[in-house]
């Protein structure tokens, strides 16, 4: 079970590791437009939207708490407020606004409303938000027009982020109209309300300074917007293809055991498919021990071959008692093969057999194989069956039926002639290529036999099966034939003929048989071999649909889910235990995978999006620098620290958007690369910025410290001036502050803002892992907070508060604590889907490998039922029912080998199966560019044919490939068989003559009409030559044969038979010619050929000589051009075929090679 393993399981190479993810992803595939376009092709809109609609639900309800949470601190902060008097106004108006977001929102928890009417969704989003900017900016009007005191708003951005990250409005346009307007309200208010009192430049600086923060927020809130659909689509398409998987992977399965139950009974096929599996499995397993990815793939083939070496303690051979063999013979098969063209005969033998395979399933009776000629089969071995016998012999008087139906259809002269006999068999699969299911024991020769000496149309039985009958049968006494054979004499059988069925409507268990038959017959021809491949392809795409509607409640929400908080259910289901299992894996704090190995994985993961965080980085970079020159007068030191951290910046963008503008705009394939040295630096860079987590930290972290760097310009210099002075002792120093120019040193609400921005960008890196993310924006938020108390507190203090007699340091730190932890809150969100989209990635894979295994369980299954070539066919393509699947060839050579004087009940099947293997492993060295095909193995006899390639066919039928070759020479000449024209007659001379020719006898004496030109270019002699390799090869093959044969039996047979000359001597026919081959039958599909030269080569094997190969004149002609010794042997009776020459290749005493043609001495007597 070994051999096919070397060409075939091979041709797929696994991964190296499960864990190891692609390195360079496709740009395209992160593209939101992509992705929008494929959800739409592949029809997942509709459900998108579902899932975006629950996760939007729980981020509303997110939200909901987030605003519960800030409306409380707030409150509690105003009790700290030296004066409560206007206090409980704005604790007034923050719980009315609360109160009345949490009615107007809450009614988008309807999922049933909301889906009849979905402009609830804008129409309460607008409201909410609305309400919230007139509460702000209703309290700042008020409290300027009541009292003049001029507040700061505390809830701009607030608004904002809670619009593109809470609110549950779909897509991006509608958010960003809302934005935009909360953003004009705010720049209303601020320059009406706020800097009303202040000078018309300082002003306008204010206003331009807030705009462009307030223009930074709504950037952020679209980004992080768009970067979370992103997110989402591509880990709703990962699921989709997991689901696909998983069904194409059960489809796999369901399509192994369909193609082995097909060939195999359920016990033995049980064995081999996991034999299979598991060498598949050790193959990979070795390979990953062994060697790299990219190794791997370059040695795989040549790494199996190592492993491989034959597996003889493994025998899929099981006993059965109490089972009918049936055999069938169709009478005038030879005459059939040679005389119809290959469609005709293929199109018959289909018909033939399809009904024979379909009467069998009726009956209950397994078929076993054809063996050119001849259809056995068995009952009661796949399961027990006490109606055995009846029903092999029902099958037959069923079997002469249908062969005289098709006789009369197609007007062809054949019949039947049918042997059953009962008793015990061995069955199982024996070899190690091209398995086929077989039967062995004297039983089993017997029914040979009982078919071999029966009548024409009759159904030929013996006594131990008329025993099972029962009498339900008319019976006559067996031929004369049976009475004088010698092996049913050995064995002491005595025969009869079956004539009809006595009452065949009165035995309720026939009726209840017949009808469970139909049923059987019904089930079995909804095959795989007949499934066209789209519409395999539209049932899988339409069950993944139906499929990814009941995976919506598996779409990851996010780590905190205040829904299922408040529901949470006493019984949970089997996908709520599931993601609580998948929960447990995952830290709760820093979301860190539990398993070291997973988050290394992960983390080493590429990011395709860095390039558009880095540009948002870089447009934040340049507001806060805009903002930084607004609001201080630019000195030199501020000029070179912003030259050099914008020149840094710039050139990250530049590197990190290279590779997708140069793919964009410069190549033709995104698998192309640049070929200037300066772009070839500036692509890998690129790539592999986006590939290294270490390089993409460092980037981070220059980016964050460019970020403070800028920030920190607006306090540097606030302690001491430029100027000096001199002291008492008459030293120099700087001249420090007056109290004034200290506290209007800076404007303390910009630089919270600026520090809101640098908080905010920190998180949306999307693969730099969360704990530094989060790290960092708490170390920029504490240190912060120890400025604004410790180092300013005198600056921070006199700044305008969020509200009247409110610590203004409070505010301060309020507004950067609800900014750290809205963004805190949505990146735990975001890592957790991206986590449990990792999870299924690595499920996804892991079904692909096991789709892998399947495959290639399945190919080298097939592949070991069918050529090669006929396999990819069925791999690749699909058949359509009732379409054929034949070649026609214009040279192929056969070769039949048969073992002297082994006894199955003597020697034993485990000899024989290692002799099939020894066998199977020359065959295996034959697998190129001429390869042999193994066709089957009949008890002693292996047959094997070389030539079997679809380029050198005449005509190839297979759906949507049909066509006729018409260069089947190098130099594209067709051979040519003429019927008329002069021919030179000569005689292959005996011994190692050199006068060779051809004559129309030897071709009669054949079976083929083979002409002859008077004269051939030398061109031509060379391409015939070259079409005659076959021939050569299939020698060659025939030799290896002998000389494995002669080597068993020199380690295993030194005592046994000692008397006899032959005994375990290989005997070896070969012939050539015109061949015809297909696969016929419906549930089993089985490939054979027909043609003279599968006659021929029987005939020579029959006749042949053991321990010799013995070739016809034909060939012996075509082997002499290869410098190859035929010896004539002289004439010899062939049946169907009279007197005919026959030829012994030369060959040394040890097998290892041919005699070399020699000049003859003597002219060859006539």
């Amino acid at each position: 079970m070994n051999s096919q393993f070397d060409t075939d399981a091979g041709t797929h190479p696994f991964r190296s590791n499960i864990e190891e993810f692609p390195t360079a992803p496709n740009e395209k595939n992160w593209e939101w437009t992509y992705l929008v376009r494929k959800c739409r092709n592949l029809e997942l809109e509709e459900s998108y939207d579902l899932y975006m609609r629950r996760l939007r639900i729980g981020y509303l309800s997110i939200f909901i708490f987030i605003e519960l949470l800030v409306s409380l601190t707030h409150a509690l902060l105003l009790f700290t407020s030296s004066d409560m008097t206007y206090a409980y106004i704005d604790m007034g108006a923050y719980v009315v606004t609360g109160l009345i977001m949490w009615l107007i929102l809450s009614i988008n928890f309807r999922n049933e409303l909301i889906s009849k009417h979905t402009w609830i969704v804008y129409a309460s989003s607008w409201l909410a938000v609305s309400v919230m900017v007139l509460m702000d900016i209703g309290l700042n009007i008020y409290h300027a027009t009541s009292n003049n005191d001029i507040l700061n708003p505390i809830y701009d951005a607030y608004t904002l982020y809670a619009i593109y990250m809470f609110m549950p409005i779909p897509y991006i346009l509608q958010p960003f109209i809302l934005g935009i307007a909360v953003t004009i309200c705010y720049i209303i208010n601020y320059s009406f309300v706020i800097t009303s009192k202040e000078e018309n430049q300082i002003q306008m600086h204010s206003i331009l300074n807030e705009a462009i923060y307030l223009i930074c927020v709504n950037c952020l809130g679209i980004f992080f917007r768009l970067m979370r659909d992103i997110a989402l689509r591509t880990t709703f398409l990962d699921r989709r293809q997991y689901v696909e998987e998983n069904l194409l992977l059960r489809y796999a399965r369901d399509q192994e055991r369909s193609l082995l139950l097909s060939i195999l009974p359920a016990q033995i096929a049980d064995r081999l498919q996991e034999d299979v599996r598991n060498r598949i499995e050790r193959s990979k397993q070795q390979h990953q021990q062994r060697t790299g990815f990219q190794q791997s793939i370059h040695n795989n083939n040549h790494a199996l071959k190592r492993w491989r070496q034959p597996d003889h303690g493994t025998l899929f051979i099981e006993p059965h008692k109490d089972v009918t063999v049936l055999y069938a013979d169709v009478v005038n098969y030879t005459h059939l093969t040679t005389t119809l063209d290959v469609k005709k005969l293929v199109e018959a033998l289909h018909d033939l057999f399809v009904r024979f395979d379909i009467a069998s399933e009726e009956y209950n009776v397994m078929r076993i194989k054809f063996l050119g000629d001849c259809y056995y089969c068995v009952a009661g071995l796949a399961s027990p069956n006490e109606d055995h016998a009846k029903c092999c012999v029902d099958l037959g008087l069923r079997m002469i039926k249908d062969i005289r139906d098709v006789r009369e259809k197609r007007h062809l002269n054949i019949d039947m002639r049918i042997g059953v006999h009962s008793g015990d068999v061995l069955s199982g699969v024996i070899g190690a290529a091209k398995w086929q299911f077989d039967i062995w024991s004297k039983d089993v020769d017997i029914a040979n036999r009982l078919e071999a000496t029966g009548a024409t149309g009759r159904v030929h039985v013996s006594q131990q099966t008329l025993g099972l009958l029962d009498g339900e049968y008319f019976f006559e006494d067996g031929t004369e034939k049976a009475r004088e054979d010698p092996v049913l004499q050995k064995h002491n059988i005595r025969t009869f003929l079956i004539k009809s069925l006595r009452a065949p409507m009165h035995d309720p268990r026939r009726v209840q048989r017949e009808r469970q038959a139909k049923k059987l017959s019904e089930a079995s021809k909804s095959n795989f071999m007949y499934n066209s491949t789209l519409q395999q392809y539209n049932q899988v795409r339409n069950q993944a649909k139906l499929e990814m509607c009941r995976e919506l409640d598996k779409m990851p929400i996010g780590r905190i889910q205040i829904t299922k908080v408040c529901r949470r259910s006493t019984n949970p289901t089997q996908d709520e235990i599931e993601e609580e299992t998948f929960r447990r894996n995952i830290s709760s704090f820093c979301l860190l995978f539990r398993i070291r190995n997973w988050e290394l994985q992960y983390i080493k993961e590429p990011d395709v999006m860095f390039k558009y965080s880095i540009a948002l980085a870089w447009f934040v970079y340049i507001c806060l620098l805009t903002i930084q020159l607004l609001s201080k007068d630019a000195k030199y030191h501020y000029w070179i620290i912003d030259g050099i951290t914008i020149c840094l910046l710039t050139s990250l963008l530049i590197i990190s958007w290279y590779k997708k503008l140069w793919i964009m705009y410069v190549s033709d394939t995104e698998q192309s690369r640049p070929q200037a040295k300066l772009s070839i630096f500036l692509y890998r860079m690129s790539d592999y910025m986006q590939g290294n987590i270490v390089l993409r930290i460092v980037v981070y972290f220059l980016i964050i410290a460019s970020y403070c760097a800028v920030a920190a310009m607006q306090v540097i210099d606030c302690s001491v001036r430029d100027d000096v002075v001199e002291d008492d002792n008459g030293l120099m120093k700087p001249m420090p502050f007056t109290f004034e120019e200290r506290v209007n040193c800076f404007h303390p609400w910009i630089l919270t803002n600026c520090m809101t921005l640098v908080i905010g960008t920190s998180f949306l890196f999307t693969r730099i892992p969360f704990i530094v993310k989060t790290s960092v924006a708490v170390v920029i938020t504490v240190t912060y907070a120890i400025l604004v108390v410790v180092e300013f507190d005198y600056i921070y203090a006199s700044s305008p508060s969020t509200n009247v007699n409110l610590n203004a340091e409070y505010s301060h730190i309020l507004f950067i604590f609800i900014t750290l932890g809205i963004f805190h809150l949505m990146e735990r969100q975001t890592e957790f889907i991206a986590k449990v989209d990792y999870n299924w990635k690595r499920q996804l894979l892991q079904k692909q490998d096991d789709a892998l295994i399947t495959n290639g369980t399945i190919k080298v299954l097939l592949v070991n039922i069918l050529p090669s070539h006929v396999a990819e066919f069925y791999l690749s393509m699909q058949q359509q029912q009732n379409e054929l699947y034949y070649e026609e060839y214009d040279n192929v050579a056969v070769m039949f080998a048969s073992i002297k004087n082994f006894d199955t009940d003597k020697i034993g099947l485990r000899v024989l199966n290692e002799i099939i293997c020894d066998f199977d492993d020359v065959l295996n060295k034959y697998s190129h560019s001429l390869r042999v095909e193994k066709i089957k193995v009949a008890n002693w006899t292996y047959m094997a044919a070389c030539g079997l390639d679809v380029t050198r066919s005449e005509q190839v039928n297979a759906p949507q490939v049909k066509f006729r070759n018409v260069s089947l020479m190098p130099n594209g000449r067709r051979s040519q068989y003429r019927t008329s024209g002069s021919e030179q007659v000569q005689r292959v001379p005996y011994g190692n003559g050199s006068t060779i020719a051809l004559d129309l006898e030897r071709g009669q004496y054949e079976g083929n009409v083979i002409n002859s030109t008077p004269r051939m270019s030398k061109e031509d002699i060379a391409n015939e030559k070259s079409n005659d390799e076959v021939i050569k090869v299939m020698a060659n093959f025939a030799l290896d044969l002998m000389r494995a044969m002669r080597r068993f039996n020199a380690e295993n047979m030194q005592s046994e038979y000692e008397g006899s000359t032959d005994y375990g001597m290989l005997r070896i026919g070969i012939s050539h010619g015109r061949a015809m081959a297909g696969v016929v039958g419906i549930s089993k599909p089985h490939y054979d050929i027909w043609g003279n030269p599968v006659n021929m080569a029987s005939r020579m094997d029959s006749t042949g000589i053991p321990g010799k190969i013995q070739v016809t004149e034909n060939t012996a002609l075509k082997l002499r051009n290869f410098n190859i010794q035929c010896n004539y042997r002289g004439k010899t009776f062939v049946k169907g075929r009279g007197n005919i020459p026959t030829y012994v290749l030369g060959t040394d005493d040890e097998y290892e090679g041919f005699l070399p043609h020699q000049a003859p001495e003597a002219p060859e007597p006539t």
